[in-house]
């Protein structure tokens, strides 16, 4: 089934993209780790080299990025360590950086839950043989609490529709934990979601209504589609290795491919779990 849909090229030139997010209104904002935040325009009958509409850099090396209810992008910048909150008038301040005195060691990918709570995770420098990945919270007061650690590249992030599980993907083990939450959203118990085969690891991932988890599978050139028992029901190919996120926009899955610099798209006829900025 999902290997019979193409892609569609969405836009390209780019270095090495990431983080693909949308605001509430509609634009389409993604992170370059070589370059900085670009914003690219959705309008009809753009070739996709000349999307480009605006760029951000943010003086590091930022990855993943989305928006709050209040309009401001928050970007997880592995390069600065920090994660950062981005004004609509481009100006940058740092929304943490540190944990009990000690820096992030380079911030990945993030996810609002629907309090208001940001979840990131903070890999760098850890993999299967140096497992020291960790995991944290945001809280909205500004306070940032520890929620898990020991882990080999914790990557891509993602919230259950009723914000009781929260899924990381390990990369360096090439599987992702389903973390049951307690009332504070904090971890009460923890279970092996899936195990993917082939290529390093799960990176970005997103649900869609339709229950599945949408997974970039890194250096396996595919979006592995889990279904909720934790089970890869089919696979989108991206005709590149190094897929590395995704997001939806109303019915259509956006996807940021590193190895060809490009933008795609697959149109699934499935829409987007609502995340916390359009809520």
């Amino acid at each position: 089934m999902y290997e019979n849909i193409k892609p569609e090229i969405f836009a390209t030139g780019f270095k090495s993209p990431e983080g693909p997010s949308f605001s509430r209104d509609g634009k389409f904002f993604f992170t370059d780790w070589d370059a900085g935040i670009y914003q690219l325009s959705v309008e009809p009958g753009l070739s996709p080299d000349r999307r480009v509409v605006e760029f951000l850099p943010t003086g590091g090396a930022p990855t993943g990025s989305k928006f709050h209810r209040n309009g401001y992008m928050f970007v997880a910048d592995t390069g600065r360590g920090e994660i950062l909150e981005i004004l609509p008038d481009k100006s940058i301040r740092v929304a943490a950086s540190e944990y009990q005195g000690k820096r992030f060691q380079g911030p990945n990918d993030l996810i609002f839950a629907s309090n208001g709570d940001l979840y990131f995770t903070d890999p760098k420098g850890s993999n299967k043989d140096h497992p020291v990945g960790n995991v944290f919270v945001l809280h909205q007061d500004g306070n940032v609490e520890w929620f898990a650690g020991g882990l080999g590249f914790p990557n891509g992030i993602a919230l259950s529709d009723d914000n009781r599980t929260l899924y990381v993907g390990e990369t360096s083990f090439n599987r992702i934990w389903a973390f049951d939450l307690d009332q504070r959203g904090l971890e009460r118990s923890r279970r092996l979601f899936v195990h993917l085969e082939g290529g390093r690891g799960p990176d970005g991932m997103v649900f869609g209504e339709d229950g599945n988890l949408y997974v970039a599978h890194f250096l396996k050139g595919v979006v592995a589609v889990v279904n909720p028992q934790g089970r890869v029901i089919g696979e989108l190919p991206t005709g590149g290795v190094k897929t590395t996120n995704v997001a939806f926009w109303e019915t259509t899955l956006y996807v940021t491919e590193v190895e060809h610099s490009q933008i795609l798209r697959f149109d699934l006829g499935v829409r987007g779990q609502t995340l916390f900025g359009f809520s």
